[in-house]
């Protein structure tokens, strides 16, 4: 909604894809349908929300992470946006099953952290551990291609259950709805937060 803002851009994202392409077989419930429908519960709130953002939001699913993680390189190398210009990229990845969040690289990013941590203690309640990234070696989730590319960037999954993770149960039945609820709300307050500040610079 800012004229001069609105050229910066914070986005949402995580990948489409799966293992396999037998949905009955390797149905992807977690991993990463999850954070799919994480992406569209926060792009409708935000839709539907009186507060515009001063900056631009950007909602952006990738395909064939599972195969090289290959969407978001190819999107780091031909971005909307000019990267310089993207402030910050949250990642979702296998959020759907367990009772905890983690947030990878959130150490990496304190300034960055700072706004979901807020609203977290604020609103949310839930328990989301800050962990380092070092990322040295081959890419292995979406949140790699951005930090590579000197993007800051803070990867959440869900754990405190019995893993399903690239097996053939990772189902619906697997899902506990309150984790994505929560990793919704706690995104869309912080991201609306950090859009509507007057300046941010994560890589500081």
């Amino acid at each position: 909604s800012d004229p001069v803002l609105k050229e910066e851009v914070i986005i949402l994202g995580g990948h489409l894809d799966h293992l396999g392409r037998c949905y009955e077989i390797m149905p992807g419930a977690s991993d990463n349908a999850s954070a799919v429908a994480v992406i569209m519960g926060i792009a409708e709130a935000m839709a539907k929300c009186p507060i515009k953002p001063r900056r631009s939001v950007m909602f952006l699913c990738f395909g064939a992470e599972e195969q090289g993680v290959v969407g978001s390189e190819y999107y780091v190398e031909h971005p909307v946006v000019p990267l310089e210009k993207t402030l910050a990229f949250v990642n979702m990845d296998g959020v759907g099953c367990g009772d905890k969040l983690g947030a990878l690289a959130a150490k990496n990013y304190p300034e960055f952290w700072e706004f979901i941590e807020k609203a977290n203690e604020k609103y949310i309640h839930r328990v989301v551990s800050p962990s380092y990234f070092a990322n040295i070696a081959r890419p292995r989730l979406d949140a790699a291609r951005f930090i590579w590319k000197g993007v800051p960037t803070i990867s959440f999954s869900a754990h405190g259950a019995r893993s399903y993770y690239h097996i053939t149960k990772d189902n619906l039945d697997t899902i506990t709805p309150e984790i994505l609820e929560d990793l919704a709300q706690l995104l869309f307050i912080a991201v609306l937060d950090m859009a509507n500040q007057d300046s941010i610079d994560f890589r500081k």
